[in-house]
C-alpha cells in the first residue's frame, strides 16, 4: 500500500471513530444539533461517519462545533495538531486538573501490571484532550 493510501486509510478510520465518540446521543453533540450549527446536511455528516472522504472546507466548519481534540484525531496521522489562530487566556486549571486526572486513569490502570485495550483507548481519549488544552497554550506564544 503506498503512503498515500495508507495515510487516507489512516484518516478515514479516524473520521469514523471521531464521529462515534464525539457525536451521536449522549455524546459532545447530537448529528442533528452539528448539522444545524455548521450548516452541513445531516445526510452528509452521517456519509462523513461512515467514512467518506471528509473536504477540508467540512473539517472547518465543524471545528467550531466540536472539541479541538476531535479535529486532532483526524489530523494527527499527518504529523500535527490544530492550534487556535486567535489566543485566549491559559486556564492553568483546567490545564492542571486534566493533567492529574490523566496521571490517575494512568496509575489506575497500570494498578493491576497491565494495561488492557479498554484501558488504553481510555487513556488515548483522556491524553487527547489534555494535548489539546496544551496546543492551546503552546499557540499562545
Amino acid at each position: 500500500m503506498s503512503g498515500e493510501s495508507r495515510l487516507a486509510q489512516d484518516v478515514a478510520e479516524r473520521q469514523t471513530a471521531m464521529f462515534a465518540s464525539f457525536v451521536g446521543q449522549g455524546r459532545y453533540t447530537t448529528r442533528a444539533a452539528l448539522a444545524a450549527a455548521s450548516r452541513i446536511p445531516e445526510s452528509t455528516l452521517r456519509s462523513y461517519a461512515g467514512g467518506a472522504a471528509m473536504p477540508l472546507h467540512a473539517v472547518l466548519a465543524l471545528r467550531p462545533h466540536l472539541p479541538g481534540q476531535a479535529i486532532n484525531m483526524l489530523t494527527e496521522p499527518g504529523g500535527y495538531r490544530l492550534v487556535e489562530v486567535e489566543t485566549s487566556d491559559t486556564n492553568w486549571d483546567v490545564i492542571a486538573a486534566g493533567a492529574a486526572g490523566l496521571t490517575f486513569e494512568i496509575c489506575d490502570a497500570r494498578k493491576d501490571g497491565v494495561v488492557d485495550h479498554v484501558e488504553r483507548a481510555r487513556l488515548r481519549t483522556r491524553a487527547r484532550g489534555l494535548i489539546a488544552e496544551l496546543s492551546d497554550v503552546i499557540g499562545d506564544e
